[in-house]
Protein backbone atom coordinates (compact mmCIF):
# COMPACT_ATOMS: atom_id res chain seq x y z
CA UNK A 1 0.00 0.00 0.00
CA UNK A 2 1.61 3.30 -1.01
CA UNK A 3 2.05 6.02 1.56
CA UNK A 4 -0.06 9.05 0.78
CA UNK A 5 -0.07 12.19 2.87
CA UNK A 6 -2.24 15.02 1.60
CA UNK A 7 -2.14 13.63 -1.91
CA UNK A 8 1.63 13.12 -2.02
CA UNK A 9 3.06 9.84 -3.18
CA UNK A 10 6.58 8.47 -3.57
CA UNK A 11 7.27 10.00 -6.97
CA UNK A 12 10.45 12.00 -7.23
CA UNK A 13 10.00 15.70 -7.85
CA UNK A 14 11.67 16.86 -11.03
CA UNK A 15 14.07 19.77 -10.82
CA UNK A 16 13.44 22.65 -13.18
CA UNK A 17 15.30 22.84 -16.44
CA UNK A 18 18.16 25.29 -15.80
CA UNK A 19 18.13 26.56 -19.36
CA UNK A 20 14.39 27.24 -19.08
CA UNK A 21 15.03 29.21 -15.89
CA UNK A 22 17.77 31.17 -17.64
CA UNK A 23 15.48 31.95 -20.57
CA UNK A 24 12.70 33.08 -18.21
CA UNK A 25 15.11 35.27 -16.26
CA UNK A 26 16.41 36.76 -19.51
CA UNK A 27 12.86 37.47 -20.66
CA UNK A 28 11.84 39.01 -17.35
CA UNK A 29 14.94 41.00 -16.48
CA UNK A 30 16.84 41.34 -19.73
CA UNK A 31 20.63 41.47 -19.51
CA UNK A 32 20.55 42.35 -15.80
CA UNK A 33 19.09 38.92 -14.97
CA UNK A 34 21.70 37.15 -17.06
CA UNK A 35 24.50 39.13 -15.40
CA UNK A 36 23.12 38.33 -11.94
CA UNK A 37 23.20 34.63 -12.75
CA UNK A 38 26.73 34.85 -14.15
CA UNK A 39 28.00 36.77 -11.13
CA UNK A 40 26.86 34.07 -8.69
CA UNK A 41 28.90 31.45 -10.55
CA UNK A 42 32.13 32.99 -9.23
CA UNK A 43 31.25 33.00 -5.53
CA UNK A 44 34.29 33.12 -3.26
CA UNK A 45 34.42 32.05 0.36
CA UNK A 46 36.00 34.52 2.76
CA UNK A 47 38.85 33.63 5.08
CA UNK A 48 36.53 34.03 8.05
CA UNK A 49 34.12 31.48 6.55
CA UNK A 50 37.03 29.07 5.99
CA UNK A 51 38.13 29.46 9.61
CA UNK A 52 34.57 28.92 10.80
CA UNK A 53 34.28 25.74 8.72
CA UNK A 54 37.59 24.45 10.14
CA UNK A 55 36.46 25.22 13.69
CA UNK A 56 33.15 23.47 13.07
CA UNK A 57 34.97 20.39 11.75
CA UNK A 58 37.22 20.35 14.84
CA UNK A 59 34.25 20.63 17.18
CA UNK A 60 32.48 17.75 15.41
CA UNK A 61 35.48 15.54 16.19
CA UNK A 62 35.25 16.23 19.93
CA UNK A 63 33.34 13.74 22.06
CA UNK A 64 29.88 14.88 23.10
CA UNK A 65 30.42 13.46 26.58
CA UNK A 66 33.27 14.50 28.88
CA UNK A 67 34.41 10.97 29.78
CA UNK A 68 36.88 12.19 32.40
CA UNK A 69 34.17 14.14 34.23
CA UNK A 70 31.81 11.16 34.09
CA UNK A 71 34.55 8.94 35.54
CA UNK A 72 35.23 11.43 38.39
CA UNK A 73 31.55 11.66 39.29
CA UNK A 74 31.08 7.90 39.04
CA UNK A 75 34.05 7.34 41.36
CA UNK A 76 32.73 9.94 43.84
CA UNK A 77 29.32 8.26 43.89
CA UNK A 78 30.88 4.83 44.40
CA UNK A 79 33.10 5.93 47.27
CA UNK A 80 30.35 8.02 48.89
CA UNK A 81 32.08 11.38 48.56
CA UNK A 82 29.63 12.82 46.01
CA UNK A 83 27.37 15.42 47.59
CA UNK A 84 24.39 17.24 46.18
CA UNK A 85 23.71 20.86 47.08
CA UNK A 86 19.92 20.81 47.30
CA UNK A 87 19.63 24.60 47.56
CA UNK A 88 21.72 25.18 44.43
CA UNK A 89 19.77 22.51 42.54
CA UNK A 90 16.42 24.02 43.57
CA UNK A 91 17.59 27.52 42.63
CA UNK A 92 18.73 26.39 39.20
CA UNK A 93 15.42 24.59 38.62
CA UNK A 94 13.47 27.72 39.58
CA UNK A 95 15.60 29.91 37.29
CA UNK A 96 15.11 27.43 34.45
CA UNK A 97 11.34 27.38 35.02
CA UNK A 98 11.22 31.18 35.07
CA UNK A 99 13.24 31.44 31.85
CA UNK A 100 11.06 28.82 30.18
CA UNK A 101 7.89 30.66 31.21
CA UNK A 102 9.28 33.95 29.90
CA UNK A 103 10.20 32.31 26.62
CA UNK A 104 6.73 30.79 26.28
CA UNK A 105 5.09 34.15 26.97
CA UNK A 106 7.23 35.99 24.43
CA UNK A 107 6.54 33.32 21.79
CA UNK A 108 2.79 33.60 22.47
CA UNK A 109 2.95 37.38 22.22
CA UNK A 110 4.56 37.12 18.76
CA UNK A 111 1.73 34.94 17.44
Amino acid sequence: MPNKINGLDRTVAKSPDVSAVSRARQAAYGDAGARAQASTAGIQITEGARQLAALEATIRKLPQVDEARVARIRKAIEDGSYTIDADATATKLMVFEHDLESLTRSAAAQD
